[in-house]
């Protein structure tokens, strides 16, 4: 970047306008957020910093960085994973591309779950399982924990298992789990979808299982979006019809359940039909409904163990 062709510095505001343009050229999204976001992490600043300094013009090194991390975002390099962490919740996760970079639609999982456990500690559920005095929580497929991590923050009192079956993505929720201050009051866990492993058995049942499994269908993999292309394909891909982890999971789930107990499964765009249809089937859960995203899609399924 160096000098503006006018003679004029890279203050942080020029860098900012430069960069969206460039970034929107590329088509990125939300340009000027990952602009301010990119340029905050070389400086290392909160992004809200950036507005009450806009004249400062950066050390020539961290130009350089800059220049580098903006390149890289062109080509469409998820920003998250440049700057090696990611808001959720109004939490901040540490991610890699060993994990799934968190999207606001999963919120939903983190209130449905909240939701249930406050009502539960309310005595308005039904009856739920106490272990210890505590509520007992699963978070299945959990990535880079930032669900699981999100419901512990704010229900204080749970117990919490947190599962996935990549051991790298494991190395990511423990991290997180212990930035958050979680450590104590939880486990974190090897394990094939809902197979809970023997020596874990006597956590459940559960009053809450979450899960956000790989939905996208096979063949929809290779027209995702070029930055969802940079995130791990064994947290997207689903068989032919996206519903190879989901329908399993409702298959078990009630069996690690206690009475009342709630499962919360976040899923893809069109497929509530099919879902709706093995939910409806399924004797052992009550009050089936869907909870929509700000787009308007059917994105969690939501049960009660019966």
């Amino acid at each position: 970047m160096g000098e503006r062709a006018d003679n004029q510095p890279w203050t942080i505001l020029r860098l900012i306008t430069w960069t969206k343009d460039y970034l929107a050229s590329k088509g990125v999204d939300s340009p000027r957020l990952a602009a301010e976001v990119l340029l905050a992490h070389v400086l290392g600043s909160p992004r809200i910093a950036l507005y009450a300094q806009f004249e400062k013009v950066p050390a020539a090194e961290q130009l350089a960085q800059y220049r580098e991390l903006v390149k890289r975002a062109g080509a469409h390099e998820p920003v998250a994973y440049l700057v090696g962490h990611k808001e959720f919740y109004s939490l901040d996760f540490l991610v890699d591309e060993h994990v799934l970079i968190p999207r606001p639609e999963t919120e939903l999982l983190v209130d449905a779950a909240l939701e249930h456990l406050a009502r539960a500690a309310a005595g308005a559920a039904d009856a739920v399982a106490k272990k210890a005095g505590r509520p007992h929580y699963w978070d299945a497929f959990t990535g880079s924990g930032c669900v699981a991590a999100a419901v512990g923050k704010h229900a204080a009192e749970a117990q919490i298992l947190a599962t996935d079956l990549s051991d790298d993505a494991l190395a990511i929720a423990r991290q997180n789990l212990e930035k958050h201050g979680l450590t104590p009051r939880a486990t974190v866990a090897r394990a094939d979808s809902l197979s809970l492993p023997a020596d874990l058995a006597s956590l459940a049942p559960f009053d809450v299982i979450t899960a956000n499994p790989p939905y996208v269908r096979d063949s929809d993999m290779a027209g995702l979006p070029a930055d969802v292309r940079h995130e791990p394909a064994s947290a997207l891909a689903a068989g032919p019809d996206g519903l190879k982890y989901i329908l399993p999971i409702l298959a078990a789930a009630h069996a690690h359940l206690a009475p009342g107990g709630l499962v919360a499964i976040e899923i893809g765009a069109g497929q509530a039909p099919a879902v709706w249809e093995a939910v409806a089937a399924a004797t052992q859960y009550e009050r089936p409904r869907f909870i929509k995203d700000l787009a308007g899609i059917e994105r969690v399924l939501v049960a009660y163990k019966s």
